[in-house]
């Protein structure tokens, strides 16, 4: 029986860790576990998993970006303008 540990984040979601191997998935050269995994501990986090936090991170770069008016002062333009 593989030992498990969760961790539990702010935002509800959650993930579980390898904490270590059985007796059979220490043999088995893939370390396959074909028995029961146990849940040792739990662990509560008080910030976002890391989807969550990617997420917000690019919501808040979209709302930044038509804040100030999109793409409007890009280089690509000023560029196009100079060209005779």
């Amino acid at each position: 029986m593989c030992d498990l540990e969760e961790f539990l984040f702010s935002c509800g979601h959650n993930i579980f860790r390898l904490k270590s191997y059985c007796h059979f998935a220490r043999n088995d050269p893939n370390h396959q576990c074909f028995g029961v995994k146990q849940l040792r501990d739990s662990w509560a986090q008080v910030y976002e998993c890391e989807a969550c936090r990617m997420l917000h991170q690019q919501q808040q770069r979209q709302a930044s970006m038509s804040a100030y008016g999109g793409d409007q002062g890009s280089s690509d333009s000023r560029s196009s303008s100079y060209r005779r």
